[in-house]
């Protein structure tokens, strides 16, 4: 069959492009090179690259080998946030005011809220009541049931509009105005 030997070709160049490929990526993470520094408050630095060390570590930098047991410990160069600043200062009027303004818009969703739950308990009570009634009668009002259950779902749907801005909505603006999480739990 002729077949056969083509396909064998075929397989072979496939393996071994395959390994030139692997070969390739596998050659890679050995030229990369990291560069460990201390600054003046002792604080350790890593690099990628000598000209990412600041300009007055570069002389005392020393290349990370990463074959190495000690370089095994080695992670790459990370900015690590600065410890938040205590403010010994009790926030500014309007801070506190700001801070009242979205503690009441949360109060006032709340209330909202708990409004439209009672209205839900009232209109499902309503309902059944008057499913009962269908049923005690032969013929029923199609239109009325129609109305009842339109109200019930109009009703969930503002609740769960309720339930997403006092969950997230609210939380999300207060977030990009800057005010903290805290405030909003009070």
């Amino acid at each position: 069959m002729v077949v056969l030997p083509a396909l064998r070709f075929f397989t072979h160049i496939a393996i071994a492009s395959n390994l030139v490929v692997l070969l390739a990526f596998a050659a890679v993470p050995s030229l990369a090179e990291t560069y460990r520094w201390t600054d003046k408050d002792g604080n350790v630095g890593y690099a990628d690259s000598l000209q990412k060390v600041p300009s007055q570590y570069r002389e005392a930098a020393k290349r990370v080998d990463k074959e190495s047991p000690a370089g095994s410990s080695t992670k790459p160069f990370q900015v690590v946030p600065s410890p938040l600043q205590f403010n010994p200062e009790p926030p500014s009027v309007s801070t506190e005011e700001s801070y009242a303004a979205w503690r009441d818009r949360m109060r006032e969703a709340r209330a909202d809220l708990e409004h439209l739950k009672t209205q839900r308990e009232a209109a499902q009570k309503d309902y059944e009541t008057l499913r009962a009634e269908l049923y005690v009668r032969a013929f029923g009002d199609p239109q009325a049931d129609a109305r009842y259950r339109a109200r019930l779902t109009e009703l969930d749907e503002q609740i769960s509009q309720k339930e997403y801005e006092l969950t997230t909505t609210i939380p999300d603006e207060a977030r990009k105005a800057g005010i903290p999480p805290g405030v909003l739990r009070q």
